[in-house]
């Protein structure tokens, strides 16, 4: 006899909702302890689970103690968990949903004999909305969320602890506050994120890896406590893909969008002094084409024993550059830049040159390909085997040379863009097997290929040309800046940006992991092995074909340059310079989970990750000059202890903590610079004019070192044909490679390492009043993370010494050592994050709302947002040449998202679906600097890495200016070019945070771009079709744009806004007594257009 029971079965079955232990991040598992009517547990009682769609069977017998553990199931469900014991009643549990990484925890009670056999279906908690510290998407859930990039990281954003950055170069993925290059992404266990760390985004794409309709499941965690899970210093994202079934499955769906399905007008910028800039008249230039196409298809090979998932997606969408000339249509209008001018040096490149620089590019096509497969056979009811592999291939356009400050604007043409080419295949197999009733083992293979190429759109057989725009010289040297008073006419960038003139990258990453369990008595202790060896071919040669700085419009037509810079191999072929080694990492875990109590689960565990890498090639010099040799590469291990436990405290209410050490997971450019710069195969020079004479910057740019035949020929007359032979002479010469510059690792260095920790709670359930319809399905969640760096990283250039203090007590440095420079790479352990979340959820029939609260506070030692080792360096504070603890430039701090779904079948069974999502975030931190305008090393800071990036002196606008003897108003310790620029300063300053800071250092990433909401809808309806369901769907992002033009547009300042040019004035027996500020003015914030503008995509689904 079949008895059903529904929703209270709960005095004879206690289901928890799935918990974080025995993590596998590709297959799940069932857990339990049957017991009889007073609690005793019933040994060798059989348990069967079926995952229902395959048939996939899986036989458990419990225990002495009545527990069972069934590991390496499919993830997802529906399974059907049949117990049966002698002298007991069957049960079966139908319904059981599983998630990847996760246990489901099954406790059942069986009842006496009667003949009765009950048939009971689970009722398990249904999560309206995440969690801070874990989130989990199905394939449903996936298919109502808008995304018109067709990005995975559009998903990742319901993730309450991660924010996007909507930037559209990067779409950086921030969880919980870390940096977005620290996280790990895994699809079917397959390491998939970028690990050399060169986008922004976390991604080795623009675009996400797979198509979204080939995800199964998505999974966030902000502290993974589980051993399996290392190598990160954010979070971790484990996707799995769709597997096969017994029936056949497709679908085929095309998105379309085109320049009238999105937002034309202009809006309102700001500035960092916190006026408005209003918006012009006219029409931004839209977005032409969007056009993605794609399908998928699943089913049986062997019905029970063997299926089959394929996937494919095709998009290409035309990109729009952000930024152009004044009245093109362009969202950010560079100032004083004219098309007149712009043509006339477009006219002289032809010409003279041979060369068509192209013009300013406005839209250019982006493609991108994703395919996938998946094979699963299962062998044996013991033993089932899943292959995988993935295909990605993007390439999307690149605007370079674009400069928004109005005291230097320029513009890039479209030779100095470049096309981005990232290909990914990557291959997994992974066999699980149940060898008894007590053990298990996973073992997974994997392997991925990736390459990266930059192609500059004019070719890569000239070198880069920036012009400064006057008609003459007017004397500003090195960097176009006009004279205090007057107004500047700005740059023109063009040929192969410097850093694409010698750029390539490619990796091989070949792992073999193997994992065991074995449970007992409550227990389920797991080992843990893994090897991984990576092989990195990066060349990377700035400048290899040279760069060209031409001081007026006149001197770009006599072929006379102010300065070149030029680095090569010192073979003459940059492919010599290139950073080839490898590395073996490998990982030992050991872990216990304890079911100390029916409703407590307590996991302890250790594990340790050991590095062993290929050394650079020794540099003498460096050896000579500091003790230490530069052939160095991180030793030794990280041991991380973890520490978890699971309350369910009531069958409502459940109550998570976790705490551990988090090793390795930073970007392994890192580790490439100090290959690439041993200052041993390659050199580079800094040629200047410095009136009728020469210098080498590098070694020494104070005095005419270099002979005046050898100047002539870098800098008069010059062609765009290729470097002068002479000039790859005195590069690879005896006294030239004495100065090369180094970037190296302290001999003491120790993988980077995090402690993290995180408590959640979660209750839902039913008010105690109101009426029925308002007081039912409440859920509620409270949450906290806090974390605390164990060894972070911190940059500093050994090459210089101080020498002095500046008028505001920071050390002074020396800048005779030249433009070159010697990074190293230390330790630091400051640096930490606290974050509290809030999260309330409620369902009224087939309408679900949510929203979430974070607060955010996070402090790091520079955030390391750079790539090479000067731009390691960041922005200082105290001390030009060491990061110092501050506000992270990855900080949210504060980040509300709202969710309201709703679902109704209309016109019989036809789902109409709605889904909308909002996020209201403050705006991206930014520092207030000030900048050095001399070239090369910093003439009043001694530094290297950008003279822009030191933190602002602010004046003591408390005192009254005088007029000093030499004309000049002054406020204490500062001078000011003239009235108009004293006058500049103070409204930046008063108009800003600036104003608490009087006659102090601005602090790091004081101010905030403004704060931006977003608002998006997915609206969907199906329709009858012959072979199954269609569907029509449309996604809309940034709907509030819909109704005003100046709503949620995205504005963003770079990481350091400067605020002044600033140089040193002499008194006697101190060189540098006041600072003298000039050409105050501040900067336009960059308005993205794609994150700014309403856009919505049209389409069409087919499902059978």
């Amino acid at each position: 006899m079949r008895l059903n029971a529904l929703g209270a079965s709960f005095l004879a079955l206690t289901i928890a909702c799935v918990q974080p232990a025995l993590a596998q991040e590709t297959t799940s598992a069932v857990r339990g302890r049957i017991t009889d009517a007073s609690g005793q547990p019933i040994a060798n009682a059989s348990v069967t689970i079926v995952h229902m769609p395959s048939g996939t069977q899986v036989n458990q017998s419990t225990d002495m103690t009545g527990n069972f553990n069934a590991s390496g199931l499919r993830a997802g469900g529906p399974f059907r968990v049949t117990v049966e014991a002698p002298s007991f009643d069957a049960k079966a549990i139908e319904g059981v949903q599983t998630a990847a990484g996760s246990t489901f925890t099954l406790n059942v009670m069986l009842d006496p004999q009667t003949g009765n056999n009950i048939v009971v279906t689970a009722n398990t908690r249904r999560q309206s909305l995440a969690t801070a510290g874990q989130t989990r998407l199905n394939a449903d859930a996936i298919q109502g969320i808008a995304s018109v990039n067709r990005d995975l990281r559009d998903l990742l954003r319901r993730d309450p602890l991660t924010s996007l950055d909507p930037n559209p170069r990067g779409r950086a993925i921030s969880i919980g506050g870390a940096s977005p290059r620290g996280n790990r992404f895994t699809i079917d266990g397959v390491a998939i994120g970028d690990d050399f760390g060169l986008n922004a985004g976390g991604l080795p794409s623009a675009r996400g890896i797979v198509s979204l309709d080939a995800i199964d499941q998505l999974n966030v965690k902000a502290v993974p406590t589980d051993v399996s899970e290392g190598d990160l210093q954010g979070g971790s994202v484990n996707i799995i893909l769709k597997s096969g079934s017994n029936r056949f499955h497709g679908s085929a769906f095309g998105i379309y969008g085109d320049d009238s399905l999105q937002g034309t007008k202009p809006y309102d910028n700001v500035r960092s002094d916190g006026s408005v800039v209003s918006a012009t008249s006219g029409r931004l230039t839209p977005v032409p084409s969007f056009r993605d196409f794609g399908g998928n298809l699943s089913g049986p090979i062997v019905k029970d024993k063997l299926f089959f998932a394929v996937s494919y997606e095709q998009l290409e969408e035309s990109q729009v550059s952000a930024r152009g000339l004044t009245g093109e249509g362009a969202s950010t209008e560079i100032p004083f830049v004219t098309r007149a001018n712009v043509d006339r040096v477009r006219s002289i490149l032809s010409s003279r040159y041979g060369f068509n620089p192209l013009n300013i590019a406005k839209t250019l096509p982006e493609k991108d390909r994703k395919a996938s497969a998946k094979l699963d056979w299962n062998i044996s009811d013991r033993q089932r085997l899943a292959l995988t592999y993935i295909y990605h291939k993007n390439e999307v356009p690149r605007d370079v040379g674009f400069s928004e400050s109005g005291s230097n604007p320029s513009v890039g043409l479209q030779s100095n863009f470049y096309l981005l080419g990232e290909t990914t295949n990557a291959y997994a197999a992974q066999l699980n097997s149940n060898w008894s009733d007590n053990f298990s083992t996973e073992l997974r293979l994997t392997r991925r290929d990736y390459e990266r190429t930059q192609n500059p759109y004019g070719g890569n057989d000239f070198p880069e040309f920036e012009v400064c725009l006057d008609a003459a010289s007017r004397g500003s040297g090195l960097n176009c800046l006009a004279p205090t008073g007057s107004t500047p006419n700005g740059r023109v960038l063009l040929g192969p940006d410097q850093f694409r003139q010698s750029n390539y990258l490619s990796i091989q990453n070949t792992g073999v992991s193997w994992s065991g369990q074995y449970s007992g008595g409550g227990h389920v202790i797991k080992l843990l092995a893994e090897g991984k060896q990576v092989k990195i071919n990066n060349l990377f040669v700035a400048a290899s074909k040279g760069k060209y700085y031409f001081d007026s419009i006149a001197d770009l037509e006599a072929g006379n340059a102010n300065q070149l810079t030029y680095a090569n191999a010192l073979s003459g072929n940059p492919a010599g310079a290139a950073a080839r080694f490898n590395y073996m990492s490998y990982t030992f875990g050991l872990q216990d989970s304890w079911s100390v109590l029916p409703d407590v689960t307590v996991t302890g565990g250790v594990r340790y990750d050991w590095v062993n890498a290929d050394r650079p090639q020794r540099n003498a010099r460096f050896l000579a000059a500091y003790g230490f040799s530069n052939a160095v590469m991180p030793t030794g291990g990280v041991l991380q202890p973890r520490l978890g436990v699971t309350w369910d405290a009531r069958p409502n209410l459940h109550l998570s903590a976790g705490a551990g050490l988090f090793g390795g997971g930073t970007p392994d450019v890192w580790l490439s610079n100090s290959f690439s710069n041993d200052g041993v195969r390659q050199n580079s020079l800094l040629f200047q004019r410095n009136g009728t004479s020469f210098v080498d910057a590098t070694q020494n740019g104070s005095a005419a070192n270099i002979a005046a035949s050898l100047g002539s020929v870098a800098l008069n007359g010059v062609t765009g044909k290729g470097i002068p032979g002479i000039i790859d002479q005195y590069l690879a010469g005896v006294g030239a490679p004495a100065a090369a510059s180094v970037g190296a690792l302290d001999p003491n260095l120790k993988l980077a390492s995090t402690w993290k920790a995180n408590i959640a709670l979660n209750w839902s359930g039913s008010l105690p009043f109101g009426p029925r319809w308002v007081a039912e399905n409440w859920e509620f969640n409270l949450s906290a993370l806090a974390s605390e760096v164990n060894n972070g990283f911190v940059a500093t250039d050994v090459r210089t010494a101080q020498i002095g203090v500046l008028p505001d007590g920071r050390p002074r440095y020396n800048a005779a050592v030249g433009a070159n420079w010697d990074i190293l790479l230390r330790n630091t352990s400051l640096g930490s994050s606290r974050v509290i979340g809030l999260g309330l959820g409620k369902r009224i029939g087939g309408l679900s709302l949510g929203a979430n609260y974070i607060y955010s506070d996070v402090k790091d030692v520079g955030s390391f947002t750079g790539y090479t080792p000067t731009e390691l360096l960041g922005v200082t504070t105290a001390d030009p040449n060491r990061g110092t603890l501050g506000r992270s430039s990855f900080e949210t701090r504060h980040n509300g998202k709202v969710q309201i779904g709703y679902r109704a079948d209309l016109f019989g069974k036809n789902e109409f679906r709605i889904d909308l999502f909002g996020e209201f975030r403050s705006g991206r931190p930014y520092s207030y600097t000030f900048t050095d305008a001399s070239n090369g090393r910093s003439q009043v800071f001694g530094t290297v890495g950008g003279n822009g990036r030191h933190l602002l002196y602010v004046p003591d606008f408390n005192q009254s200016a005088i007029v000093n003897a030499a004309g000049r108003p002054q406020i204490g310790m500062v001078e000011f070019a003239d009235q108009a620029t004293l006058n500049a300063v103070r409204a930046t300053v008063d108009g800003s945070k600036l104003r608490k800071y009087y006659g102090a250092i601005a602090p790091r990433n004081l101010g905030n771009s403004p704060g931006f909401s977003k608002v998006d809808l997915h609206v969907s309806q199906e329709i009858p079709f012959v072979f199954g369901k269609a569907k029509i769907f449309t996604d809309v992002e940034n709907v509030l744009n819909l109704l005003n033009r100046n709503w949620n547009t995205y504005k963003v300042f770079s990481d350091s806004v400067s605020i002044a040019n600033v140089s040193c004035v002499a008194a006697p027996g101190n060189p540098c007594a006041r600072y003298l500020y000039s050409n105050a003015s501040g900067q336009t914030a960059t308005t993205y257009q794609s994150a700014s503008l309403w856009q919505m995509r049209v389409g069409l689904r087919f499902d059978f």
